[in-house]
């Protein structure tokens, strides 16, 4: 019974809609939609709060399976928050996950996450395109998970949420470009 009351959890807190707590607070609210789902504001003031919104969404997921669980509640609860964010009950457009699951990495692995915040700046810096950074920081999380081996729930949580992530990126190569260091909006 423990384990549907966090997967429950861990989707619930995954739906919330993290934008309509970014408008709450006075900032701009949301502007456009992206590939990724929502986007609020243009400045990269606005950028950094919402994603620290959604990683904390990850974060605060994981640590309450944690609580309930241990390490393994804490995969399940990682895993439903992605699920959550990807296909929300809250809000009719999915949000990217990318946040969510850097969120619950940030509390399974940091040294996952670290690898993959490094795989993702580099790439982006190199290509400017942000889903070719998501894609290569998400397989190489994937293929890190395999080889550093933390755990056998986080390598479950990677594989579930990478392929979640990358099942909702594919598309054609010429819509992945959505915003570049040199493009104006």
């Amino acid at each position: 019974m423990i384990w549907i009351l966090i997967a429950v959890i861990g989707y619930l807190i995954g739906s919330l809609p993290a934008f309509a707590l970014f408008q709450s607070r006075g900032a701009p609210g949301v502007t456009h939609l992206s590939p990724g789902g929502f986007r609020p504001g243009k400045g990269l003031r606005d950028g950094m709060i919402f994603a620290g919104l959604q990683i904390g969404k990850g974060a605060l997921a994981t640590l309450i399976g944690l609580l309930l669980a241990g390490w393994s509640g804490g995969a399940l609860a990682a895993a439903a928050a992605v699920l959550g964010d990807l296909f929300p009950l809250f809000r009719p457009v999915h949000s990217g996950g990318v946040a969510v699951a850097a969120g619950g990495l940030l509390i399974l692995s940091p040294l996952l996450l670290a690898v993959g915040l490094g795989i993702y700046l580099l790439t982006l810096f190199l290509t400017r395109y942000f889903s070719v950074s998501v894609l290569f920081a998400s397989i190489g999380v994937i293929l890190f998970s395999l080889v550093l081996f933390p755990g056998l729930y986080v390598v479950l949580v990677v594989l579930f949420a990478g392929g979640l992530i990358l099942l909702r990126r594919k598309g054609r190569p010429d819509r992945w470009r959505y915003w570049s260091f040199r493009h104006k909006r």
